[in-house]
C-alpha cells in the first residue's frame, strides 16, 4: 500500500516543509554554512543543478541553498518511509502511525544532526510551511479526513520536537518560524516521550557490537528526462541514500535486508514498499522541493489558520 507522505501528488512533501512568521523575507540566504564532510558533497550537488535550466541563470550560493533544503527535506521522507520499514518488519505499529513515522524521522535527524550542516536539519520543518502556502495559491483544498496532519500543524509539531531535543540551534528555527514561549515549555516533554517510544520499540532490535550489519543496498534508477537528470546527479552527490543506509544498518538488526532506492517514477511519492522490501523515493519529489523552494522559500505568507473551501 502506497504511504502517502503528503495529500495531493503535485506536492509531497518530505520533508519533507510558507507561513508568515516574520515580516519580509523569512526564509531568505542564511548564514554561511558550516563545513563539514556533508557540506563538500551539498557544494557539487548545488553545481549538478546548474544543469537544470529552470536553475541555470540563479547564483551558485543560491543553488547551494536549493540543494541543503532539497537534502534536508528528502531526508526527512527517507527516514519517515523507515519508520514505517520498521513497523513493517521489527515492530507493531505504534499508535498515530504517521505522527509516530514522523517522529522517528525527527528523533533520527537529532542523531545524525551531528554529521549535517545545520541548516539542513532545519530545512525538514521549513518545507511544510512551504507546502502550505503553495496549497493556498493553488486553491486546494483542505482534507480534513487525511491520515495526516494539515501541513501547518505537521509543521510546528516537527519544529516543536527540534526544539525539545535541547539542541541550541534548533532556538534560530523556533524563532524564525515564531513558535510561541508558551508552547516551546512543552515541546522538552514531547522529544522525549516520542524518543523513548521508539527507543523502547526498538530496543530488542538494537545491534549488537558483534553483530553483521544487516545489508541495505542503495540503487539510483535512471532519471528520465533533463530536469530529472540534474536532480539525480545532485543526490548523487549528497549521497544521503547511502548515510542514511550505513546508519541505520549500523544501529539496528533488521530482520533481513532491504534496499533504497530512487526511481523515476512519473509523480511525486516515496513509500516503502513491503512486498519488493524496499523504501522507493521518486526523483519527481526531489525535484518537487527544489521547486517549491524556488517558488516560495524566499516569500511572505499568510499564518491564518486553513479553511474548508466552500461548497
Amino acid at each position: 500500500m502506497r504511504s502517502r507522505l503528503l495529500r495531493r501528488p503535485h506536492i509531497l512533501v518530505p520533508l519533507l516543509f510558507a507561513v508568515t512568521f516574520i515580516a519580509g523575507r523569512v526564509f531568505a540566504q542564511p548564514a554561511p554554512p558550516q563545513p563539514g564532510p556533508l557540506q563538500a558533497r551539498i557544494d557539487a550537488a548545488a553545481v549538478a543543478l546548474e544543469k537544470n535550466p529552470r536553475f541555470k541563470s540563479l547564483s551558485q550560493p543560491y543553488r547551494q541553498v536549493i540543494a541543503e533544503f532539497m537534502a534536508g527535506n528528502t531526508l526527512f521522507v527517507l527516514l519517515h518511509e523507515l519508520a514505517h520499514a520498521a513497523t513493517s518488519q521489527m515492530i507493531p505499529a505504534l499508535a498515530g502511525k504517521e505522527d509516530a513515522a514522523d517522529s522517528f524521522a525527527v528523533t533520527q535527524l537529532i542523531k545524525l544532526s551531528s554529521g549535517l550542516p545545520d541548516r539542513v536539519t532545519g530545512e525538514a520543518a521549513k518545507g511544510w510551511f512551504m507546502s502550505d502556502q503553495r496549497n493556498r495559491e493553488n486553491g486546494d483544498p483542505v482534507e480534513y479526513y487525511d491520515e495526516h496532519h494539515l501541513d501547518q500543524e505537521r509543521a510546528y509539531r516537527i519544529v516543536c520536537l527540534m526544539v525539545g531535543s535541547g539542541e541550541d540551534k534548533y532556538q534560530r528555527l523556533a524563532a524564525a518560524t515564531r513558535l510561541p514561549k508558551d508552547r516551546q515549555e512543552n515541546c522538552a516533554a514531547d522529544f522525549n516521550a516520542a524518543s523513548k517510544a521508539w527507543d523502547m520499540a526498538l530496543e530488542p532490535h538494537l545491534r549488537r557490537p558483534d553483530q553483521p550489519k544487516t545489508r541495505i543496498d542503495v540503487l539510483y534508477g535512471e532519471a528520465k528526462g533533463g530536469k530529472l537528470e540534474a536532480v539525480a546527479q545532485a543526490l548523487r552527490s549528497i549521497m544521503l541514500l547511502e548515510t542514511v543506509a550505513e546508519h541505520v544498518a549500523d544501529a539496528y538488526a533488521w530482520p533481513s535486508p532491504f534496499a533504497i532506492e530512487m526511481q523515476s517514477c512519473g509523480y511525486s511519492n516515496a513509500q516503502w514498499l513491503p512486498r519488493a522490501r524496499k523504501v522507493s523515493l521518486c526523483y519527481e519529489l526531489a525535484a518537487d522541493f527544489a521547486d517549491l523552494y524556488r517558488g516560495y522559500g524566499d516569500r511572505p505568507a499568510s499564518s491564518e489558520p486553513r479553511k474548508p473551501r466552500a461548497r
